[in-house]
C-alpha cells in the first residue's frame, strides 16, 4: 500500500529575497510528487499559483511589500544603517509574529479538515511558525521545519554575536570574547527582546528566554540551513535537528523567458574564452532587489572601468523594466540589463560585484564566480564577513564604496587565482548537494510516514 505524502504549509516574509528562495523549494518539491500551500504576501499570489502550489495570503499586519514598506512605515525613510536595521528587525519581523501566526492557523484550519497529515515549513526571517513551537492553542502540524534562507544567526560559545561581522574564534581566548560580547549583545537589545516576548504573549504562547534569532533554529523539529559548511561558521554548539542541505543546484529558479540585446556578445567573448584567445574579463555588478539605488554600487563599478577595453561590465538594475536614469552617462564598455537570472549570467563572469544578499552569494558560490561585496543593510554585512573569512571574495565594509575601492578589489582578485580556486572548490561540494532531497527526506522522517 502506497501512503499519502504530507502536505506541507510553507510560511516566508512577503520579500523577494525571502519567499522567491523558499518558493524554488516548493517547486523541487512539486516536482518530487508534494503537494504544498503557500502562505506569504499577496502580492505574490500569481508567482505561487504559477508553479502549481496553493496560495493562501497573510492578513493583517504582515501582510506588506517592498512597494508599499516605506507607505506602512515611514518612519524607515529617515533611518539608514544599523538604525534602519533596528528597526526592521523590530517592525518588520517581530512584530509580524501574530498575524503571521493567524495566518498560519488559518490555512491549517483548511488543511486538517479531512484529516491528512500537514508539515509547517517556514524560512528563516518568518516567525509566524515560533508561537506554535512554543505551544500557542490551535491546530497542531505534524512537525516544523525551517529552512535558512539567510546566514545562520545562531549565537555560540564560539562565534561573537550575529551583526557585529567579527570572525569566529573557538580558543580559550575567543571563547571568552565571545562571552563577553554575547552578554553585552544581549543587554543592548533587552528592549526588542522584551517585545518578542510580548509578540509571544499576544498569541498565547510559552514565553522563552532564547533571542528570536536563536528560538527560529534551536525550537523547530528540524532546521536546514540552504548552503554548505564550508561558507557558514563552524560551531561545536550546533544543535542535532540541523543540517546543512548545500545551495539550490543551478536552474532551480525561474530561467531567463528572454534574453537582453547584448548577449550574443557575452556568447562571443565565452567562444574567444573556450579557444584561448584574446577575450574581455567580464565583471557583473547587481545592487540587488530589496536595497537597490544605483547610486550606491551599479554607478561606481561602471565608472571605475570605465573605457577600459579589457573589461566588460554587465549591471543588472534588479527589477523588470526597470531603467537607469537617462541622467546617467553609461560608457562604451557597460551593458545596462533590468533583469537577468544570475545562473543564467554569472557563467560567463570573471567576478561579481553585489551588495551581498544571501541568494546572490548562494548564486556566486554555485557558479564559482569570486565576489567583491558592498552592503550595509539587512544581514549583508554578516554575508561578506562570511565570503571573505571563506576567502572566495572581498569585504570592502561598506555599502557606498568608491570607485576606487571596486576597481582595486576586482583588480585584486584578477590577478589572484587563489580566489578562483576556492570557490571552484566550493562550487564542486555543492554539486554533491541534493538540498531538495534533503528536505524531502526531513519531511517523510518527521511525519512518520
Amino acid at each position: 500500500m502506497i501512503m499519502e505524502k504530507p502536505h506541507i504549509l510553507m510560511g516566508a516574509m512577503p520579500i523577494y529575497g525571502h519567499t522567491m528562495p523558499l518558493r524554488a523549494v516548493a517547486r523541487g518539491l512539486i516536482e518530487r510528487g508534494f503537494a504544498i500551500s503557500f502562505v506569504t504576501g499577496s502580492h505574490f499570489r500569481s508567482a505561487i499559483e504559477a508553479i502549481g502550489a496553493t496560495f493562501h495570503p497573510l492578513s493583517g499586519y504582515s501582510d506588506f511589500s517592498e512597494t508599499t514598506i516605506n507607505t506602512r512605515f515611514p518612519e524607515r525613510l529617515n533611518l539608514a544603517g544599523e538604525e534602519l536595521g533596528a528597526y526592521d528587525n523590530e517592525h518588520l519581523f517581530v512584530r509580524s509574529m501574530p498575524s503571521q501566526y493567524g495566518s498560519i492557523q488559518s490555512a491549517l484550519g483548511e488543511l486538517k479538515k479531512d484529516g491528512r497529515k500537514v508539515v509547517v515549513m517556514v524560512e528563516n526571517g518568518f516567525l509566524g511558525g515560533v508561537p506554535g513551537m512554543l505551544n500557542a492553542p490551535g491546530i497542531k502540524p505534524e512537525a516544523y521545519i525551517t529552512i535558512g534562507v539567510l546566514p545562520l544567526s545562531l549565537s555560540s560559545v564560539d562565534t561573537a554575536p550575529f551583526g557585529t561581522c567579527i570572525p569566529p574564534d573557538a580558543s580559550p581566548e575567543g571563547r571568552e570574547r565571545n562571552k563577553k560580547l554575547n552578554e553585552k549583545n544581549r543587554e543592548e537589545h533587552k528592549e526588542l527582546h522584551l517585545t518578542f516576548q510580548a509578540m509571544l504573549s499576544e498569541a498565547n504562547a510559552e514565553v522563552t528566554d532564547l533571542l528570536y534569532h536563536d528560538a527560529a533554529v534551536v525550537l523547530p523539529d528540524r532546521y536546514i540551513q540552504m548552503c554548505i559548511p564550508e561558507i557558514e561558521y563552524p560551531r561545536s554548539d550546533l544543535p542535532s535537528t540541523l543540517k546543512f542541505a548545500g545551495s539550490l543546484p543551478r536552474g532551480s529558479r525561474d530561467p531567463a523567458q528572454s534574453f537582453p540585446e547584448f548577449w550574443p556578445e557575452l556568447l562571443e567573448n565565452e567562444r574567444l574564452k573556450g579557444e584561448g584567445k584574446k577575450a574581455r574579463k567580464v565583471v557583473a555588478v547587481s545592487q540587488g532587489t530589496f536595497s537597490n539605488s544605483p547610486t550606491q554600487l551599479l554607478l561606481p563599478t561602471m565608472s571605475a572601468f570605465s573605457g577600459s577595453s579589457d573589461i566588460l561590465v554587465i549591471a543588472v538594475l534588479g527589477a523588470r523594466n526597470a531603467t537607469l536614469s537617462p541622467s546617467y552617462c553609461t560608457p562604451s564598455n557597460v551593458r545596462v540589463a533590468d533583469f537577468v537570472p544570475f545562473d543564467e549570467l554569472l557563467p560567463f563572469c570573471d567576478v561579481f560585484v553585489t551588495n551581498g544578499g544571501y541568494g546572490a552569494v548562494q548564486h556566486a558560490v554555485a557558479n564559482g564566480v569570486p565576489m567583491v561585496i558592498a552592503g550595509s543593510t539587512e544581514e549583508k554585512p554578516e554575508n561578506a564577513a562570511r565570503v571573505a573569512w571563506a576567502g572566495i571574495g572581498v569585504n570592502l565594509k561598506t555599502g557606498t564604496p568608491s570607485s576606487e575601492m571596486v576597481r582595486e578589489s576586482v583588480e585584486g582578485i584578477l590577478g589572484d587565482e587563489g580566489f578562483k580556486k576556492r570557490i571552484d572548490l566550493m562550487r564542486q561540494k555543492m554539486e554533491t548537494c541534493d538540498p531538495i532531497g534533503t528536505i524531502a527526506d526531513s519531511v517523510l522522517e518527521l511525519s512518520g510516514r
